[in-house]
């Protein structure tokens, strides 16, 4: 009997024992520890709750429960995969960062000061501007003015001039669009504001005969007030082209001193043929001009009593007259190297300073003058000897040229011959083989005394 009921006593105890045990405990091998784990948490929560002191804590009412309970669903973030800015949303991310800037819902006062607002404008702050403006407009009318009254004295002339160019040549004058005259009149061609251009053709002792008007840049500001300082005067020039058989081959100048010292270290015939300048006393005419000649012969023939009258009366506006069988303009610089010879034509150019607006009845009897010279360059015959003496002039030059001209040639022949070795001693010394430079420095070697050796003739002697 009492073995019976001692089993059924140790079944009451351990049921009785069960009834009390805690149901939040897991049943895993790991509950205890992790038991120990939230007491060591808890005394750690007593300790900071010691050192701080403790708030006193107000009954809060249900409501205030139920909004707290609000707030805190309001404040659960829902993650979002695709947000790619969900690391500034972690506050772990942050730890230890402290917002010092306070947050409040006021929004900032902005204070806006009130500006006086100026009613007369101040002028004298745009100087520059007006000063550039009244430039501006000083131009503008200033190339107006100019251009109608360069374009008037361009008129002016044709209606002096034109019937006695009309009496010496058949066709005067150009019928383009940019053409300057009378409505329905031939007349000259504006090359630029204060440049015309006119050509005549069709008369005996010449091919043709081109005038050009040269005027003051009248339309240029900047030019007039120069012009003031150092004026200069208008310009007519004439270059007349003579034929073969128009004129015998000799080249002459008459000019003012200055002009002709000018002209003598310019022009390529002048400079090359007429070398000397004599005084024009010796030839009757005026003590400011020179004479430039080649054939003295040429000189006395051209230069008459009639010639010199008109040059001496006239002498202010004649500023040079040019006669030349082998004109080629401009001498050439000395840097520029020509194959072949420049071509040369047989010209009379004539240069005349215009008076005021244009010039007046002084152009009718220097163009008269031009006239005069071409029937007396037709008539003008040299004799022998002076020709002669022309003509062995003109192929010394030619030989002269010749031999600048293959000294020249031997130059650039030279040079590329040296750019050549050049261009050989670097290939050769960019390969890495020392026995091809070897051969290539005993070849130069072999060169370099070749040329410093002096040159023997070798005679032939014929056995007797």
């Amino acid at each position: 009997m009492r073995l019976v009921l001692l089993p059924i006593a140790l079944l009451l105890c351990s049921v009785y024992v069960s009834a009390f045990e805690d149901t939040t405990l897991e049943d895993d091998d790991f509950a205890e520890f992790e038991q120990f784990d939230a007491d060591d948490d808890a005394t750690v929560a007593d300790f900071s709750k010691e050192e701080k002191e403790a708030p006193v804590q107000k009954k809060t009412p249900i409501i205030d429960k139920f909004s707290q309970q609000n707030d805190i669903e309001d404040d659960i973030l829902v993650e979002d995969e695709d947000n790619e800015f969900e690391h500034f949303q972690d506050p772990e991310e942050f730890e230890g960062f402290q917002d010092s800037t306070p947050r409040s819902s006021e929004q900032p006062k902005i204070t806006i000061s009130e500006v006086p607002i100026s009613v007369r404008p101040r002028w004298d702050a745009y100087w520059l501007e007006g000063i550039l403006c009244c430039a501006l407009v000083a131009y503008a009318i200033a190339y107006v003015v100019g251009r109608a009254k360069n374009t008037s004295i361009a008129v002016n002339f044709l209606k002096l001039h034109k019937p006695l160019l009309e009496d010496n040549f058949t066709l005067v004058g150009e019928t383009d669009a940019d053409v300057v005259c009378a409505q329905g009149e031939r007349g000259w061609r504006r090359e630029a504001e204060h440049c015309f251009t006119m050509w005549c053709s069709g008369r005996v002792c010449c091919e043709g005969m081109l005038l050009t008007l040269k005027l003051i840049k009248r339309q240029d500001l900047v030019h007039v007030v120069m012009d003031l300082v150092r004026p200069s005067p208008d310009t007519l020039l004439v270059r007349v082209e003579l034929g073969k058989d128009d004129c015998d081959p000799f080249i002459l100048c008459v000019a003012q001193k200055k002009v002709a010292t000018r002209l003598a270290k310019e022009m390529q015939d002048l400079s090359v043929f007429c070398p000397e300048r004599r005084p024009g006393e010796k030839h009757g005419l005026p003590v400011s001009m020179n004479v430039l000649s080649e054939c003295a012969e040429a000189t006395a023939g051209v230069l008459d009593s009639r010639l010199c009258g008109a040059i001496s009366q006239y002498h202010k506006h004649v500023q040079y007259i040019h006669i030349s069988d082998k004109y080629s303009g401009p001498k050439l610089l000395e840097e520029t190297a020509m194959t072949k010879p420049p071509e040369t034509e047989r010209v009379l150019l004539a240069s005349f300073a215009l008076g005021p607006g244009g010039g007046g009845e002084e152009v009718r009897p220097l163009l008269q003058l031009v006239f005069y010279l071409l029937d007396k360059l037709k008539r003008l015959r040299l004799s022998k000897e002076a020709l002669a003496k022309c003509e062995k002039r003109r192929q010394k030059v030619a030989e002269a040229w010749l031999r600048g001209a293959h000294a020249a040639r031997q130059e650039q022949a030279a040079q590329r011959r040296e750019e050549k070795r050049k261009q050989e001693k670097e290939r050769i010394l960019a390969e890495d083989d020392p026995e091809k430079q070897r051969r290539w420095e005993l070849k130069e070697q072999k060169r370099q005394l070749k040329r410093k050796a002096p040159k023997m003739k070798q005679l032939k002697v014929k056995a007797l």
